[in-house]
C-alpha cells in the first residue's frame, strides 16, 4: 500500500474536497480521485461519500482514521530513525501567531546549520488547535500558550518566555474612551485578559474580537480602538501605539510542547539562544 495514497485520503477527510486535497499535495483533483479509488479497491470498501463538491468520510473510513494517522506518523519518523543522530526528515512545528515573529526567524536561520537534513514545516494556529494536533501526532511539536491543565507524560513542556499583559492604546488620538478590540476570549491567552477586563468597574464597548494579537495591535495603531494584549517581542517595535503594563494581571507563559526527540532538543537550544 502506497503511503502517499493514505496521506491523500487524510487530506480529503480534513479538507472536505478533492480539489482542496489536490492543492495541498500539488496534484490534480482527478489524481486525488484515482488514489481514493485505488485505496477503496485494495481495502474492499467505500471510504468517502460525495455530494457535489463536498466529500465526507464513510463510517468505515472514520473507524480506520486513528490507525491511518498512526501509520503516517510512524512513517514520517523513519528518516529520523535511520540517521544516527536522529536529525533528519520532516519536522512539523506548530506556532501561534506571535511566535511566528519571535521564534521562527532564528529557527529558520540556525536549524539548517545544526541539522541540515531536517525539513522544517511550519503550521500556524491557535494554542488549542496546535496542542490538539501535537496530541494526535499531526505535529511533532508546537510553540503555544501554556495549557491550563496537566499534559500527559508522553509529552514534554519547556518554558520559553513570560509575557506580561498591557493596555495598548494609540498615540493619536490620546483618549481613554475608545472601544475595545478583544483578544479572543476562547483562546488560552485571551481568556486570561478577558477575566481581568470583566473585573473592572466599567467594561468598555467592544468593537470586535479576534485571535490575532498582531492585527489587534495594528487596529489600535490606526486609532480606532484600544486593547489588552500580551507584550510579545515584536510589539515593542510597533509605531503608533503606547504600551502600559498591567502589573496585577497574570502574565501568559509561552512554552514548547514536544516529545523529547533530538530535533526537539536542537530547537530548544536555538530558541534559547544556546
Amino acid at each position: 500500500m502506497d503511503t502517499r495514497y493514505l496521506e491523500t485520503l487524510l487530506e480529503v477527510v480534513e479538507g472536505g474536497s478533492l480539489a482542496a486535497a489536490g492543492r495541498r499535495q500539488n496534484i490534480t483533483a482527478a489524481a486525488v480521485g484515482q488514489r481514493l479509488k485505488a485505496l477503496e479497491q485494495e481495502l474492499g470498501t467505500r471510504l468517502v461519500a460525495r455530494s457535489g463538491a463536498t466529500v465526507r468520510p464513510t463510517s468505515a473510513c472514520l473507524r480506520m482514521l486513528p490507525r491511518l494517522q498512526s501509520i503516517l506518523s510512524e512513517t514520517r519518523r523513519l528518516q529520523s530513525d535511520v540517521a544516527e543522530d536522529g536529525l533528519a526528515g520532516p519536522y512539523r512545528l506548530g506556532v501561534i501567531s506571535t511566535g511566528l515573529s519571535d521564534y521562527v526567524p532564528s529557527l529558520v536561520t540556525h536549524l539548517p546549520e545544526l541539522a541540515p537534513d531536517v525539513e522544517l514545516v511550519i503550521t500556524p494556529g491557535s494554542s488549542t488547535q496546535l496542542y490538539d494536533m501535537v496530541s494526535r501526532a499531526d505535529l511533532d511539536a508546537a510553540i503555544l500558550v501554556e495549557p491550563h491543565f496537566q499534559i500527559p507524560k508522553t509529552l514534554a513542556i519547556q518554558h520559553l518566555n513570560t509575557q506580561p499583559f498591557a493596555w495598548v492604546t494609540p498615540t493619536e488620538p490620546a483618549t481613554a474612551d475608545l472601544p475595545l478590540v478583544v483578544y479572543d476570549r476562547t483562546s488560552w491567552g485571551g481568556e486570561i485578559a478577558w477575566r481581568w477586563i470583566e473585573q473592572q468597574a466599567t467594561v468598555p464597548q467592544v468593537l470586535c474580537e479576534m485571535d490575532s494579537p498582531e492585527t489587534v495591535a495594528s487596529l489600535v495603531a490606526s486609532g480606532v480602538a484600544r486593547a489588552v494584549l500580551p507584550i510579545w517581542a515584536s510589539l515593542a517595535g510597533m509605531s503608533g501605539i503606547n504600551i502600559h503594563s498591567i502589573e496585577e494581571l497574570t502574565p501568559r507563559s509561552i512554552v514548547f510542547v514536544h516529545r523529547g526527540t533530538p530535533i526537539d532538543r536542537v530547537c530548544v537550544g536555538v530558541m534559547r539562544g544556546g
